[in-house]
C-alpha cells in the first residue's frame, strides 16, 4: 500500500521541506526522499503497523500516529515539522525536560481537533482553508493520562485552557513508552480516535487530516431501482454521482439513471459527507458505506 502526503513546515504552510527523508519505525529499511514540491510517496507492507517519521535539515524529527493498513492506500498522509529553533522555543515554553541531543527525556503526543470541512481536501485548499481547528472539545488517553494541555488561539499551549480553542491543538508531555489510543469528546459530533507509539525522546504529532479529525456526516441519500431505471433521491448539496465509470453532478436533490447494464455500482459522494455506494445486480441491492476521506467501501462507517 501507499502512503502519501506533504512535509510542511510548522507554522508556515507554505515552506516544503523538499529533499527531507520518510521513514517508517517498524520498517527500517523503507524510506522514501520528498519532492521539491513537498509531497512523498512511500510505499509500505499491507496488513501491517506502520508510524512514519521524517527526517529534514534544520527541522526536529516528527513521528506520526500509527497506521494500520488495510488494502487501502492513504492520502493526505501530512507531517507538520517545527523547525529547530520553532520546537527548542516550545520545549522551553512548557518545561520539557530533554537529553543531551535535545529530545524530549520522555515522550511528547500532539494533535488537532480538526474540523471535517478539512477532511476531504487536497493540500492547496487545505492551507488556502484557513484555520481548521475544533473549539469547545476535550481529548482523553487509554491507557490513563493526566489531563493534557490545550492551545489557545493564539496557537500557545495554555495550561489554563479547560477546552480546546479555534486552533484545535492539544498535548501530553512526560508520556512513558508504550502505545496509547487517543480520543476527542464533544457534545453534538464525533471525532476519529488515533494510535500514538511512545518512545523516549519521540515526539507524536497526529496532524490533519488525521489525528483527531471530525468524522463525515452521515449521506442521506437514498436509492430506488427497478429493472429500467434507479432513481436517487434526498442528495446533499453538490453531490457527485458515478453511474460505473460515468460521473454526473445532479442541480438538486434527486437524478434518474436509465439501467443501461444489469449489474452497476453507484456511489455518491459530496463535501464533509460519508460517501455511499449501492451496488445493483438485478432486483438485488448491497448498500456500502466509505469514510470522508477514504476510498475503500465498508459494510459501514461507524
Amino acid at each position: 500500500m501507499h502512503l502519501r502526503g506533504t512535509a510542511y513546515e510548522f507554522n508556515n504552510t507554505h515552506v516544503l521541506l523538499g529533499a527531507a527523508t520518510i521513514r517508517v519505525a517498524e520498517f527500517p529499511r523503507l524510506r522514501t526522499t520528498v519532492r521539491p514540491d513537498g509531497t512523498y510517496d512511500l510505499a509500505v507492507p499491507n496488513h501491517a503497523r506502520v508510524t512514519p517519521y521524517i527526517e529534514a535539515a534544520g527541522h526536529h524529527t516528527i513521528y506520526l500516529q500509527t497506521f494500520t493498513t488495510a488494502g487501502e492506500d492513504l492520502r493526505n498522509v501530512n507531517f507538520q515539522t517545527p523547525s529547530d529553533a520553532i520546537y527548542q522555543a516550545l520545549a522551553t515554553l512548557l518545561n520539557v525536560p530533554v537529553d543531551a541531543a535535545g529530545n524530549p527525556q520522555r515522550c511528547a503526543i500532539v494533535s488537532t481537533f480538526s474540523t471535517r470541512n478539512v477532511r476531504d481536501l487536497d493540500y492547496k485548499d487545505f492551507i488556502a482553508y484557513g484555520a481548521h481547528g475544533v473549539a469547545g472539545a476535550t481529548a482523553t488517553a487509554s491507557p490513563a493520562l493526566p489531563r493534557p494541555t490545550y492551545f489557545n488561539a493564539q496557537v500557545i499551549p495554555d495550561p489554563a485552557q479547560q477546552l480546546s480553542s479555534e486552533d484545535g491543538g492539544v498535548l501530553w508531555i512526560g508520556v512513558p513508552s508504550g502505545v496509547y489510543t487517543i480520543r476527542a469528546h464533544k457534545r453534538g459530533t464525533r471525532f476519529a480516535s488515533f494510535v500514538a507509539t511512545c518512545r523516549a525522546g519521540r515526539i507524536v504529532n497526529a496532524n490533519p487530516p488525521w489525528g483527531l479529525h471530525e468524522l463525515g456526516l452521515r449521506n442521506p441519500a437514498r436509492l430506488r431501482a427497478n429493472p429500467r431505471r434507479i432513481r436517487l433521491t434526498h442528495l446533499p448539496e453538490g453531490a457527485t454521482v458515478r453511474v460505473g465509470r460515468r460521473t454526473l453532478r445532479p442541480a438538486g436533490s434527486t437524478a434518474d439513471v436509465a439501467r443501461t447494464a444489469q449489474n452497476v455500482e453507484i456511489r455518491v459522494s459530496a463535501h464533509r459527507y460519508d460517501s455511499t455506494v449501492w451496488r445493483v445486480s438485478g432486483t438485488r441491492v448491497t448498500k456500502l458505506c466509505v469514510p470522508l476521506g477514504d476510498s475503500r467501501p465498508r459494510p459501514a462507517c461507524g
